[in-house]
């Protein structure tokens, strides 16, 4: 998952739940974050967070790099300009946007030219992404294998 659109109160509840995670060792039961598929790829990120700074992104959590393992990052309000908020990014990387309206949300997060999956985290089944698949209240990763795997805009069938 990458970018996250929350409202102001689960801000805080997020990102002290992404702090408590501990990477390491996938094989250890108290490991939350393995290492990326190699040091190049962590490098690739690394990168990829620092040139959003320097762009003016606020770093909130995490960002460093050891190896092929990187912290679990959160990068908040990324100007629009940035390859950051533009890309796909497949990394351990949290772009977060607050958001007091919903429906500017929706409009926010449909802005870009990719729609492979969406995640809603809501009680109210009202709420909807333009997607090639959207889960509800849960993540991509958990999506069943049956579902169709594609998506719409850049990302599949424009």
């Amino acid at each position: 998952m990458q970018r996250f659109y929350v409202k102001g109160e689960v801000k805080d509840a997020l990102i002290t739940a992404v702090k408590k995670l501990k990477g390491g060792d996938p094989r250890q039961d108290d490991t939350s974050i393995g290492p990326m598929i190699s040091e190049s790829s962590a490098a690739t990120v690394e990168k990829s967070v620092n040139e959003a700074v320097k762009a003016g992104t606020k770093l909130l959590v995490g960002g460093k790099r050891r190896g092929a393992f990187i912290e679990p990052t959160i990068l908040e309000d990324a100007p629009f300009d940035t390859d950051t908020r533009k890309e796909e990014i497949f990394d351990l990387m949290i772009l977060l946007y607050s958001y007091s309206d919903f429906k500017e949300a929706v409009k926010e997060a449909n802005n870009t030219h990719y729609g492979l999956q969406a995640s809603v985290f809501t009680h109210n089944l009202n709420k909807a992404f333009y997607a090639g698949g959207v889960c509800l209240n849960d993540s991509p990763r958990m999506c069943g294998d049956s579902q169709p795997y594609g998506g719409i805009k850049v990302s599949g069938i424009q």
